[in-house]
């Protein structure tokens, strides 16, 4: 199923891969001898994050830079966002599916509930490197957006992607906990912004510091910190 036009071109049996030099450059990367040209096993897998679960939960939403000095009137806590179809940032939950799907309840206590989106990454807390770890051990317990069937009643669509039940502890946990993703770039010399400045810059925004997540994006950098 690998095989034939459109689909994986396999490197020929034995080849060796070449030493590419100390600089990957886009030439090299795309050429007919690059790495990037055909695939040997192993190959596909080689450029993820590893562990990729810290990789993966850095794949968020709503990034905001600090130059920005914190949410601006026009600023998109939903976007940008970063891989969107492999991570759902932002799911219908299990419960608000319930109540869209309960026909005895108010039409507009429905709508609200299928307007109501939850942070896929709310079970998750604390600084960065916390939320990392976090990720590496229970990310199996995370919710799974499914499909399930929408009511039948035409108020809906006939069919909804629905997070599964997570299996963590979400008790008294905010739907926007981790929402947004306020990125921290580095000064010259490697040096971060302060703490108390980061903290300025949540407490003068619209956002509770437990909806803030910051962190220096390696996603985020090369796009934000250019002079």
């Amino acid at each position: 199923m690998y095989q034939g036009r459109f689909r994986i071109r396999h490197r020929p049996k034995g080849w060796q891969e070449p030493f590419y030099g100390p600089w990957m450059t886009p030439q090299t990367a795309m050429g007919v001898d690059g790495p990037l040209y055909a695939q040997a096993p192993g190959d596909l897998t080689r450029w993820m994050a590893v562990p990729w679960q810290t990789d993966t939960s850095e794949c968020r939403s709503g990034y905001a830079s600090q130059e920005e000095m914190g949410f601006t009137a026009g600023f998109d806590p939903y976007l940008p966002t970063w891989w969107p179809a492999t991570v759902p940032n932002h799911v219908l939950t299990e419960a608000d599916y319930r109540t869209v799907m309960d026909t005895r309840q108010d039409i507009e206590v429905r709508r609200k509930a299928f307007e109501q989106r939850a942070v896929w990454f709310r079970a998750l807390h604390g600084d960065d490197e916390q939320q990392h770890k976090q990720m590496v051990e229970n990310w199996s317990k995370l919710g799974i957006v499914e499909t399930r069937d929408g009511p039948d009643d035409g108020e809906f669509p006939a069919t909804m992607r629905v997070e599964s039940e997570p299996l963590l502890d979400l008790d008294q946990v905010p739907y926007t906990r981790n929402l947004i993703a306020l990125h921290v770039p580095e000064t010259a010399g490697g040096a971060t912004v302060s703490d108390d400045e980061v903290g300025y810059v949540i407490e003068q925004s619209p956002f509770q510091s437990d909806e803030v997540l910051t962190a220096h994006f390696d996603k985020v950098s090369p796009y934000r910190d250019q002079p």
